[in-house]
């Protein structure tokens, strides 16, 4: 007995496994295979990082017509130590009994800390050594050397003559000093805020 339609359902077969084999290829390529491959998502947490440090600098810096700015006031006030997270303020490094709570601190830690976020905050400014040159980074808070997926941002300030005047401690022994003492300029700082997850 002979099957005449035994070419048909060879040729249906072959059609029918062409179609699902496009049909998969179809949705291979139309969807991401890995959306959240480590690199993906570490380019995401940096990304969020970086808006959450513009955004602290950004409102510390903030200031009404004719005031001075958070910022300005605290890395004025700043003795020049360097500080790190004790679990439950600010304490000065290798001093426990010395502790710092200025705005910086205060937002640090209901900004960062509350959620995890490991940070360091460098300033640096101008020193005048015959020539102007800038100093290195000076750690204000430190907690700990950062990851490789660290991010870093940073706002410079002005001081003038004025804000010295109206918030500095002669008995203060912080670093930075008047690199202009002919001007009214008395530094400019570069206030860098890295942040890291834990």
């Amino acid at each position: 007995m002979l099957d005449d339609q035994a070419q048909l359902h060879t040729l249906e077969g072959v059609a029918a496994s062409m179609l699902i084999l496009l049909v998969i290829i179809y949705a291979i390529d139309a969807t991401s295979i890995t959306p959240l491959t480590s690199s993906t998502s570490s380019v995401q947490v940096e990304t969020e990082l970086a808006f959450i440090g513009q955004d602290i600098l950004n409102r510390l810096d903030y200031t009404e017509p004719g005031e001075i700015s958070n910022l300005k006031k605290d890395i004025i006030k700043w003795d020049g130590n360097q500080y790190q997270w004790s679990g439950t303020k600010y304490v000065e490094d290798g001093n426990i009994g010395n502790n710092i709570s200025n705005d910086i601190t205060d937002i640090l830690n209901t900004s960062l800390i509350s959620k995890g976020i490991a940070h360091k905050l460098e300033v640096s400014y101008l020193l005048n050594n015959n020539n102007i040159s800038v100093s290195g980074p000076r750690t204000m808070i430190y907690a700990g050397v950062p990851s490789d997926n660290a991010v870093t941002v940073s706002r410079k300030i002005v001081l003038q003559d004025s804000d010295i005047v109206l918030f500095g401690d002669p008995n203060s022994t912080n670093p930075i000093y008047d690199v202009y003492p002919t001007t009214i300029l008395w530094n400019i700082v570069d206030v860098k805020l890295v942040l890291w997850r834990t």
